[in-house]
């Protein structure tokens, strides 16, 4: 048995590495990650935007990661990740939530892969070329296009995502996906605990772990299965429940961390918007969210509570971040 003092200081040398953070990016996240001792982040820098908006939000990142050098750097590969623990900073993954920023155009994708765009959500809640998003009233499946991009984001390595896309659409990457380049969920809640269509069947999950794909626990309250009362217990609990169905080894972190911003604000009610203008998608830019695994600087927690939860010493260095860690491999090649 760990205890929970051992469990803190398995977390102090562990790889931590989250899957999905949207945070109001500055200095004090980029410090909270730092005081958190978490190594890297899959970070939103693209939702709504088109081609012109998605390049200004990575040269925004360009100059953090200049103005801010001695808290985080960029992650190209999965070697960036384990260095980026040497050297006691964050690594960086910049993410997509949407592929928008490609707008209809294929080549983009390789452009946006050589300025670190390395993890792509195929859809963000609604239908794009691609395929149909979770709050769609027809999932269309994944189209000829969305074939075309599947494809080609295998081919430069590039992490396909499909924690908001719709159930059809998302079984349909899942069996298309190339051989050795499985698709994940990067922040998503399992439908055997808590029906939702934003959460995720057992049955999706199963398959997804057949072919080698990823799944990243979220730590949304409404979406969990005691709703805004869940407690960082309540997130390790569902992690055992997704280690269940798909292994040990196929599971990890993926908090969908949204620290600095208010509920209600500007931009929660740009991302919970179609588009980020038109129809209202959730309600969730203004009501009450309960995030249980608390404050980004107090992550060490969450191997505290995994301890109290029985889990053994490599258990918790492999959810904690070496299994995100070997599947990011898959798909990079490095």
């Amino acid at each position: 048995m760990v205890t929970e003092a051992q469990a803190l200081d398995i977390y102090k040398s562990s790889i931590h590495f989250d899957g999905l953070n949207i945070c109001n990016w500055s200095p004090e996240i980029f410090q909270a990650w730092h005081d958190g001792g978490i190594t890297g982040v899959s970070c939103t820098c693209g939702l709504w935007e088109g081609l012109r908006g998605s390049l200004a939000n990575v040269v925004q990142w360009k100059e953090w990661f200049e103005q801010h050098s001695d808290l985080i750097v960029q992650a190209h590969s999965v070697r960036d990740i384990r260095q980026a623990k040497e050297t006691g900073r964050t690594a960086v993954l910049l993410s997509w939530q949407n592929t928008a920023g490609i707008e209809d155009q294929l080549a983009y994708l390789r452009v946006f892969r050589d300025l670190g765009v390395r993890k792509m959500q195929l859809t963000y809640n609604t239908q794009n070329y691609s395929g149909a998003g979770y709050t769609e009233l027809n999932d269309s499946g994944l189209t000829g296009f969305g074939r075309e991009v599947v494809t080609e984001m295998a081919r430069l390595g590039i992490v396909c995502d499909l924690s908001h896309v719709g159930p059809r659409t998302s079984e349909d990457v899942i069996n298309f996906a190339p051989e050795g380049k499985p698709p994940c969920f990067s922040h998503v809640l399992p439908g055997g605990l808590k029906a939702h269509p934003r959460n995720k069947d057992d049955r999706l999950i199963k398959l997804l772990g057949e072919k080698g794909g990823f799944v990243g626990l979220s730590q949304f309250g409404p979406h969990m299965a005691k709703g805004n009362d869940s407690t960082i217990d309540d997130y390790v609990d569902a992690l055992d429940y997704v280690i269940g169905l798909v292994g040990e080894h196929q599971v990890g972190i993926g908090s969908d961390a949204s620290e600095g911003h208010g509920r209600p604000s500007d931009f929660m009610a740009w991302c919970n918007k179609d588009k980020g203008y038109a129809r209202q998608l959730t309600p969730w830019g203004s009501q009450k969210v309960v995030k249980p695994l608390g404050k980004l600087a107090d992550r060490a927690q969450l191997a505290a509570a995994m301890a109290r939860k029985g889990w053994g010493e490599q258990k918790i260095r492999n959810v904690l971040g070496e299994n995100w860690l070997k599947y990011l491999e898959k798909i990079f090649g490095e």
